[in-house]
């Protein structure tokens, strides 16, 4: 026995299109809640890093170190 896709298919979506149809013109749209900010936020600014005085550089040379020679 075939089974008729086509003919399900079609009737199938017919009666899905014409329930989406009548619930859409039911319903009342609902406005979507939205800020009165126009364009692009301001761009960001990272804080200003705080000096660390005990900040050490171990790839300097040191004043004690021997070189050899």
């Amino acid at each position: 026995m075939r089974m008729p896709i086509l003919s399900y298919f079609l009737i199938v979506g017919t009666a899905l299109f014409g329930a989406l149809s009548l619930v859409s013109n039911r319903i009342e749209p609902k406005p979507l809640p939205v800020t009165q900010t126009i364009g692009l936020p301001p761009p960001y600014k990272a804080p200003a890093e705080a000096s660390v005085p005990n900040a050490v550089n171990f790839a300097a040379e040191s004043r004690y170190s021997n070189p050899v020679r």
